[in-house]
């Protein structure tokens, strides 16, 4: 389904196949809304023309509930995967699936960074008193409530007085938020699994019942907290909820899910409401209870929009109570509000200082979720330091919320506010122009953070010079990293979100700059998203290219070994095309892995000559040194050792003008040392092997230790030292397991288990190389299913 009008013809079909009139499915529908919860129940024609062609948009919940419906005729009872199926349908139909993947996890949950709490003593007794119960099995607690009630605050503090937990995860799933569309579950998964220390790799190959029972055996007699915050859906959290008996899942809903201990938020009684004011506002308010009380009622004994009037009251220090309610009172009525939510909201951003107003309606434009003083700069076009003071002053008036110590976020409600606003004063001009500046903002420093991570790339480099001087320079490569890790998630958002509005030069460009990050950092899913968005976005040959060799890069890391030569074909094709020489190069070399895993080793060997030719001529040595190392590794399956150590050795050379101390250089002498094992110079083979696995742990570079590693397992073994070779081995695969690469697990499984076997434990090694079978058959690793099949054919023996 690629158009909303397919949908609909396909929910159409699902309807003629049920029988179900329109009018029995719109019935049906409304009951499964109240029973769980659901206070929006569709009218008749709202479902009917769900199902007509011609809409311009869809409810995507209506087209959950419709498609649940159908299904539970067809089958009687609702099979909840295909259920998910057609909310997934509707996400990539609508453009907003990969930008339903872009998810950031917390690892630790803190509570409210103004430390203001006041009240709600017994819903903290009862909801303590709902997760103590474990006669249900779950510990599973929904906090519901309307907007703006204090949901996330009590949950935070709540689970502050939960004993400790052995791992915290927090997500905000985005149920209501007015720009983008609520997480992907499996993306949300994505996150857990991997704090939970499941490879990337393995993840990617996981649908999402796959990745749900997963999570829950990780967590099996563990302690485990997780706070799944403003949950859109049943079928959103269900996967998401541990069993086990230590753990313990709080969600935030403005709906009622089922399958949960529930506590319904209210707003503050009168009390709680003058306590509140008293906290945040002072004495001022003990001056006025009067006012005080009214000013309460005004707002509905709302938390959030007593917060923004308290912070307002705070920064008018000229002005009495009084003067704030007749204030409130004028506005309300030029409003003419229902609540005074909206009106205590608005009236707190006219107070703003004109500079703070332009601010907050520009950062609600921002496409990720948090964001740093650095980007409100960019977007707002002022120094740091000017963000930073009205930044600050947006948090004082409660408008802004500081996430941690330097991050900030809107609150949903007052994103709203400021994008209205946005619409209403700035131009379509300025809210690009201050779009452009962000996305320069994170292009350039991107740029500049790639080039730290790994200075000896110098396409990287080349990129940096064309995007400009960055406003953050960094140090070092840890610095690089730490920038590139937290904000990973707003690159990706902010890629999708100039792909979407006339800026694909900007996804093109991250593409380019974050491949080597990504890709080392073993951040596969995100790498994939990108890469697709900039084979979109591509505006020549040139571009399209070089997006397609870095996503089969990104496949190959993951052993999906068709879908990576499709993908470097295409690159080899379109870099000729263009008459780009380094890209065919490239597109060669990456070629050459195809003929590599398929066994034919001289189609792999001409392949890189050609590319080594193509990369001298063009001056590239990062290129060259990859040429020359998959030359070296055809060389060794073709049992030409001494060639294939020519080969290394003249790689280590070119690596040492890149750098010192550089991945390139941790690479090649790995493959040094595998020549010398090759050769059978089991002592030169052990110094390089070492040296590599030294600099690598220098360099933090893990798959090199990993190679390294395992490479001094296979020595230990041809020197008879089975139970220290089985040592090493066990340290390889552990850490290759948590990379993820899974061409690399089946080699040291292999090689571990000839270890086993040596060591007289012949089961373990049968475990061990069958698990390398069955993962080699899955890639088409056609040289390792031969070992493993050989190993276990001589075990039997």
């Amino acid at each position: 389904m690629r158009t909303l009008d397919e949908l609909s013809l396909r929910l159409r079909s699902l309807q003629t196949w049920s029988g179900l009139s329109y009018r029995e499915l719109h019935r049906r529908v409304v009951l499964s809304r109240q029973a769980r919860g659901v206070a929006e129940l569709p009218a008749f024609n709202t479902v009917y023309r769900c199902l007509a062609p011609g809409r311009r948009r869809l409810d995507a919940e209506l087209v959950v509930d419709i498609a649940r419906a159908l299904l539970a005729e067809e089958s009687r009872a609702a099979d909840e995967a295909r259920v998910a199926e057609w909310r997934q349908a509707y996400q990539v139909v609508a453009g907003l699936a990969a930008e339903a993947a872009v998810i950031r996890i917390e690892d630790s949950v803190e509570p409210e960074a103004d430390g203001f709490f006041v009240g709600r003593s017994d819903a903290l007794d009862a909801a303590l008193t709902a997760l103590d119960d474990r006669t249900t099995g779950r510990r599973v607690l929904l906090i519901e409530g309307m907007p703006g009630v204090g949901k996330t605050t009590l949950a935070r503090r709540l689970l502050r007085g939960l004993p400790a937990a052995e791992l915290q995860l927090s997500v905000n799933l985005r149920g209501y938020d007015p720009d983008r569309p609520p997480a992907d579950p499996a993306a949300v998964l994505e996150g857990f699994l991997r704090r939970l220390g499941v490879p990337g790799s393995r993840i990617h190959g996981l649908d999402l019942p796959a990745r749900s029972e997963l999570f829950r055996e990780l967590t099996v007699g563990r302690k485990v907290v997780v706070l799944l915050d403003n949950a859109a859906s049943d079928d959103q959290v269900e996967p998401l909820i541990a069993d086990g008996p230590g753990c313990v899942t709080v969600l935030t809903s403005r709906r009622r899910l089922t399958g949960a201990r529930r506590i319904c938020l209210e707003v503050f009684d009168p009390e709680e409401s003058l306590a509140y004011l008293r906290q945040v506002a002072g004495a001022v308010v003990n001056e006025d209870h009067t006012s005080a009380t009214r000013i309460a009622e005004l707002v509905g004994h709302l938390p959030l929009a007593l917060a923004v009037l308290a912070g307002r009251i705070n920064s008018q220090g000229g002005w009495t109570l009084a003067d704030h309610l007749e204030r409130l009172l004028e506005h309300r009525v030029r409003l003419r509000l229902d609540s005074g939510v909206a009106a205590s909201l608005d009236l707190s951003y006219q107070a703003l200082p004109i500079p703070a107003r332009r601010m907050l309606r520009l950062l609600a434009l921002h496409p990720g979720r948090d964001f740093d003083a650095y980007a409100g700069a960019a977007l707002a076009g002022v120094p740091l330091s000017e963000a930073v003071e009205v930044m600050t002053l947006l948090v004082q008036m409660h408008l802004l919320e500081n996430s941690t110590a330097d991050r900030y976020e809107l609150h949903d409600l007052v994103r709203v506010l400021a994008s209205d606003q946005a619409r209403d004063e700035d131009p379509p001009s300025v809210r690009r122009t201050a779009l452009d500046g962000l996305s320069e903002y994170y292009q350039r420093t991107a740029a500049s953070a790639a080039v730290a991570y790994a200075p000896h790339d110098r396409e990287r480099v080349e990129l940096t010079q064309q995007a400009g001087l960055s406003p953050r320079p960094f140090s070092d490569r840890d610095e690089g990293r730490g920038w590139l890790d937290a904000e990973r998630h707003n690159l990706i958002a902010s890629a999708l979100f100039a792909a979407d509005h006339g800026r694909g030069d900007h996804a093109v460009a991250l593409s380019s700059l974050l491949i080597y990050y990504l890709v080392t950092a073993n951040l596969f899913t995100g790498a994939e998203t990108l890469h697709l968005t900039a084979i979109r976005c591509a505006t020549d040959d040139r571009e399209r290219g070089r997006a397609y060799n870095y996503l089969g890069t990104v496949y190959w890391r993951l052993g999906r070994y068709a879908d990576g030569r499709a993908a470097y074909q295409e690159a080899l094709e379109l870099a000729r095309r263009a008459g780009n020489r380094v890209g065919e190069a490239s597109g060669l070399s990456n070629v050459a892995l195809g003929h590599y895993r398929l066994g034919d080793y001289q189609a792999a060997l001409d392949c890189q000559r050609q590319a080594q030719e193509l990369f001298e001529a063009e001056d590239n040595l990062n290129g060259t040194t990859t040429a020359l190392a998959g030359q070296g590794w055809a060389l060794l399956r073709l049992d030409r050792p001494e060639e294939a150590l020519e080969r290394f050795e003249l790689g280590l050379e070119l690596s040492h003008k890149l750098g010192t101390e550089t991945f390139e250089e941790s690479f090649a002498l790995v493959n040094v040392a595998s020549a010398h094992e090759a050769l059978g110079r089991l002592t030169e083979a052990e110094a390089s092997y070492r040296q590599a696995h030294g600099l690598a742990q220098r360099i933090g570079f893990a798959n090199s230790e990993s190679d390294s590693l395992n490479g001094l397992g296979r020595l230990h073994l041809a020197a008879g030292r089975a139970e220290q070779a089985i040592e090493f081995h066990q340290q390889a695969l552990d850490l290759a397991v948590r990379l993820g690469s899974r061409p690399v697990i089946i080699e040291i499984r292999n090689d571990y288990g000839h270890a086993l076997r040596a060591a007289g434990r012949p089961a373990e090694a049968i475990e061990q190389h069958s698990i390398a079978l069955q993962d080699a058959k899955n890639i088409d690793d056609r040289y390792e299913q031969e070992r493993a099949s050989a190993a276990l054919a001589a075990i039997d023996g």
